[in-house]
Order: structure tokens, then C-alpha cells, then sequence
């Protein structure tokens, strides 16, 4: 049966996990050793910063209140007002202040997104509209930075890897409410949350082929091993629950699934890694996903290929926050034309939602697929040139 997931709430939440970025908020602001710029273009950068900044505090308190009311119309007008306002000097956070920015960007995202939906979900909005308000207070008193590109680089990838151990903590903690579904035999139960992990799943796909054998183990496809006896993961499960409609023989798949997640999550905790590994990772997830996943291989069974191209986006652009402070330094146009290509493909998804669901793979025409194939591919030429300056 080919019906739309809900998805909204898990975007909000993978959208949250990216802690680590700019400045604890348990930290005083004036933690970074710095001094302003005395330049008369830094005066007018940071005095356009802090009353754009000023005036996106009001907008949240505002939506706060909104969401206090559970005022869905009063909602969505204030949070487009919210994407208008930081549209319009994003890019000189982007320059002057790149942790902070990312802090402000991954809770503004999820708000502006949930703007476009029928039904809200306040008690999600409520967290993510109070972590936007810390993280504008933490910008409103943020100072440059003395420290070098590669000491800002090596702090921006520590906090893509705590995102990415955020991710395989959720994956896991996911997988285990999908395995007991399916170990329930509610099939319909188990189609809702198997829709879930995937998208903790393929959030972290940039980096997954570095963790050995467990990326096949967890994720193969029936095309990717010799012998479908050894067959196991999500889509040997997708496949019993889609076409087989039988759940007979998956408790053992189910507990290996399980196992398997907790040996990434495990892993995930104690693995090193460096910039180019993951914008390489990001790089090549992109253009697979713009070459051979556009046909809707990933998810043949289920026809969930959309979230997973979400997801997929998602993390690709934890990434792409992660090595600004090295793009303001030697490519600034490029992380220009990244966010206007990030933003781009994030919009023509969500063309593809209605009130927060996902519609099945199926139901894309031609020329929907292409629009999504070419922006796809674009990102991945674009993160491909961000290789040769880190």
C-alpha cells in the first residue's frame, strides 16, 4: 500500500541534533577570545548583525507566544516573517560569526519549514523556537574570533561529529521501536516507524561507508549481495513488508538490525574524522543520489526514496556548516552559491509535502524527478570544489 509518512516532526528533530555548533548556550557569550574588528566595515557589519538580530529576537518572541496560544495562523505568518528577516543578513553572520550562524540556521530551518504545513506541532515548536531564541542571544553577544580558519575547521568538524553521534543515537534508540513492531506483527506500525530510523539513517550517510561492513549489513539493497539467504537491514524488511505482506521469519533480521545499529552507534563514538573525509562523503552521497538513486532504487519496495533524499540533504548540509570558516577564507562566493543551492533543492522537497507527509516515489512525474536529479547534482559539483581548499 503506498501511502504518505509523516516526516515533519522527525526533520524538526534531526534538524535539533546538531548541538555542538557555536557557542554553549551553558557559556557566557564573551567565551570567545576576541576582540571586534576597529575597521569602519567591520562597525557597519556588526551594527547591521546586531539590529538584524535584534529585531529576529522580537519576531521570536512573538512566535513564541503564538505557539503558546497554539495560534497556527498567527504561527506560519510570523515564522515566514522570521525566514524573511534572516534571509536578509544571513550571509554577513555567515562571514563574520560562522559557528553562531550555524547555531541560528539549524533551528531556523525546521520553523520556516513547519510554516508551510496544515497542522502544527507545538510541543516540537516549542523546544526548537527556544533554542532559536538562545541562539540569537549567544549571536546578539558574540565576539570575532581570534583564532585561525584551521582552529575554527577543526571545531566545526567536532561538531559535525557530534551530530553525527546524536544521529546514530536516535537511529538506534528508533531501530529498537521498529524491531518491536515488527516483532509484533503489526505491519502498519512498523511501516510508520521504519520510515522513522531511515531518516536517522540516511542523515549520516556521508560517512557511513567508513564504518566497515555494517553500512551493507544495514542498509543493502537485494542488487548489492551475492546470496540473498545472507540478506539483511532495513530492506530486507522494507521488502516483507511491502511486497512480501508477511513478517514471517523477520524477528531474527529485526534483532540483527538491532544489533548491527548498536555496533554503529558504538563506533560512531570513537571514530576520527577530518574535513575532507566528510565533504568527500557528502560529495559522493549527492551525486549518487543525483545518479542512481533518482530512479527510485533506494527505496523500491516502499517508494519512501523522498525521505530519504531529505535526509540525505540534511546531512550533506550539516557538512556544508561544518567548513564555512574555511569557505570565508578562500571561496566566499562558494558558500554563497551553496546556501542559494541548499535552499533551492530544501523548497522544491517540500513541494512534494502535503501538511508535513511525504508522497510516495510513485507519484512524482518526469519532470518532477529531473528538477530534483539536476539541483542534486549541482550540490554535488558545488561540494566537490570545497575539496581543494581544506
Amino acid at each position: 500500500m503506498n501511502k504518505p509518512i509523516k516526516v515533519a516532526g522527525l526533520f524538526l528533530a534531526s534538524a535539533l541534533v546538531f548541538t555542538a555548533c557555536g557557542n554553549n548556550n551553558n557559556e557566557p557569550a564573551a567565551a570567545n577570545t576576541a576582540q571586534q574588528s576597529a575597521s569602519p566595515a567591520a562597525d557597519v557589519g556588526n551594527s547591521a548583525i546586531k539590529e538584524g538580530t535584534v529585531k529576529l529576537q522580537d519576531l521570536t518572541k512573538q512566535l513564541q507566544d503564538a505557539i503558546d496560544k497554539q495560534d497556527a495562523e498567527q504561527f506560519k505568518t510570523i515564522a515566514k516573517s522570521i525566514n524573511e528577516a534572516w534571509l536578509a543578513y544571513e550571509s554577513t553572520v555567515r562571514q563574520t560569526f560562522p559557528l553562531e550562524y550555524t547555531d541560528v540556521e539549524k533551528y531556523e530551518m525546521p520553523i520556516f519549514s513547519a510554516s508551510a504545513y496544515d497542522k502544527v506541532d507545538f510541543a516540537v515548536l516549542k523546544d526548537t523556537a527556544a533554542g532559536l531564541q538562545n541562539a540569537l542571544t549567544t549571536l546578539l553577544n558574540a565576539k570575532e574570533t581570534t583564532g585561525s580558519t584551521s582552529e575554527l575547521l577543526l571545531k566545526g568538524v567536532a561538531n559535525y561529529k557530534s551530530y553525527v553521534e546524536e544521529q546514530t543515537d536516535k537511529l538506534t534508540a528508533q531501530t529498537k521501536v521498529f524491531a518491536d513492531a515488527v516483532k509484533a506483527g503489526d505491519a502498519e506500525q512498523a511501516k510508520l516507524e521504519y520510515a522513522k530510523a531511515r531518516v536517522f539513517y540516511e542523515a549520516i550517510e556521508p560517512i557511513a561507508e567508513s564504518f566497515g561492513d555494517l553500512d551493507p549489513k544495514i542498509d543493502a539493497r537485494i542488487g548489492d549481495i551475492e546470496d540473498p539467504a545472507t540478506w539483511s537491514g532495513f530492506h530486507r524488511i522494507e521488502k516483507a513488508l511491502w511486497v512480501d505482506n508477511s513478517l514471517a521469519g523477520m524477528d531474527v533480521i529485526a534483532d540483527q538490525l538491532v544489533k548491527d545499529t548498536e555496533d554503529l552507534q558504538a563506533q560512531a563514538k570513537t571514530y576520527e574524522l577530518d574535513a575532507k573525509t566528510v565533504v568527500a562523503g557528502a560529495m559522493e552521497l549527492l551525486n549518487e543520489a543525483a545518479t542512481s538513486k533518482i530512479t527510485g532504487e533506494e527505496e523500491v519496495y516502499s517508494h519512501l526514496d523522498l525521505v530519504d533524499f531529505a535526509a540525505n540533504v540534511d546531512g550533506s548540509k550539516t557538512v556544508y556548516l561544518s567548513i564555512i570558516p574555511a569557505l570565508n577564507e578562500k571561496k566566499p562566493e562558494l558558500a554563497d552559491q551553496l546556501d542559494q543551492a541548499f535552499q533551492q533543492l530544501e523548497e522544491t522537497l517540500r513541494t512534494h509535502q502535503t501538511n508535513g507527509l511525504y508522497i510516495t516515489y510513485d507519484k512524482l512525474t518526469t519532470d518532477e524527478i529531473r528538477v530534483i536529479s539536476d539541483q542534486l547534482s549541482q550540490l554535488s559539483n558545488l561540494m566537490s570544489q570545497t575539496a581543494g581548499i581544506l
